[in-house]
């Protein structure tokens, strides 16, 4: 039998399929895998991976990089409801690193030439990436500690957060212990700024980081540069590893096509020595 962290099940290997906990599109890498559920992979993964692939301002990293996923499609950033001021006409902007900005007519089916006055217009999902950070803490957590992370790491609210939308259920959230922080937040806690500014030094990776506290663990997510976002969940890791690799924590970085993994203290190191 097989454990799945997103459902909390054991499973049968009939049951289950290997499953990136980053998606090849956000820069995940062969070998940061874990079996899953293939039915919540596929139901209810997708939509959290490929939303937050397809987010705009995560599309214009993946175009620069030129990061594309099972696909192997370029990805590309639209604005899709823009607008011609000059005509007041609908149009789509395509925005490309290399091939620069297009403007596409739907009416006409056409590029339009010359140089124009628009009015840019996107939206993004303000819940996605926070759960998305949810389901890379569930299986991130137990691809790096095991059993230890199943057994006592209050799971059940990061799977309650990877489930739903926060913003319609301030109810029920303020009954929740688990302290959450996204990509859009401004907090400006020291320890915050630690786990973003890994996420940015580290150049153009994906990373995941563990850090357990005497009675929680902090799990932070980055995306190809991006800092995503960080659940502080309560725990009981008086049993968890503290030594060598996982050294104050420790720290999962895709990088150039490999698997680094390091303790959290030297990852703090090596971004001092960088300062």
């Amino acid at each position: 039998m097989i454990y799945c962290p997103y459902t909390n099940r054991e499973i049968s290997e009939s049951e289950a399929n290997r499953e990136h906990i980053i998606p090849l599109s956000l820069g995940g890498l062969d070998g940061f895998e874990i079996p899953v559920c293939k039915d919540f992979n596929s139901k209810v993964g997708s939509k959290i991976d490929g939303a937050l692939a397809n987010d705009f301002l995560i599309l214009m990293k993946r175009n620069e990089l030129d990061v594309r996923g099972h696909s192997n499609k370029k990805p590309k950033a639209v604005a899709k409801k823009s607008t011609d001021t000059s005509t007041g006409k609908p149009v789509q902007v395509a925005f490309d690193r290399h091939e620069g900005l297009k403007i596409w007519c739907p009416i006409t089916k056409q590029h339009l030439p010359g140089k124009r006055t628009l009015q840019i217009s996107v939206s993004l999902d303000i819940d996605v990436g926070l759960k998305f950070v949810a389901k890379v803490a569930l299986s991130a957590g137990y691809f790096v500690y095991g059993e230890l992370f199943r057994k006592h790491v209050k799971h059940d609210e990061i799977r309650f957060i990877m489930n739903h939308d926060l913003r319609n259920l301030s109810s029920q959230v303020t009954k929740i212990s688990t302290r959450v922080d996204d990509r859009f937040n401004q907090d400006e806690n020291p320890d915050l700024e630690v786990f973003r500014m890994l996420c940015g030094m580290l150049g153009n990776s994906s990373v995941v980081g563990l850090v357990p506290g005497p009675e929680n663990i902090s799990i932070f997510v980055g995306v190809l540069g991006y800092y995503m976002g960080m659940l502080n969940v309560p725990a009981s890791t008086e049993n968890f590893p503290n030594e060598g690799e996982y050294d104050l924590g420790h720290v999962v970085c895709l990088q150039n096509g490999s698997i680094v993994r390091v303790s959290f203290r030297r990852a703090i190191e090596k971004m001092a020595e960088s300062l």
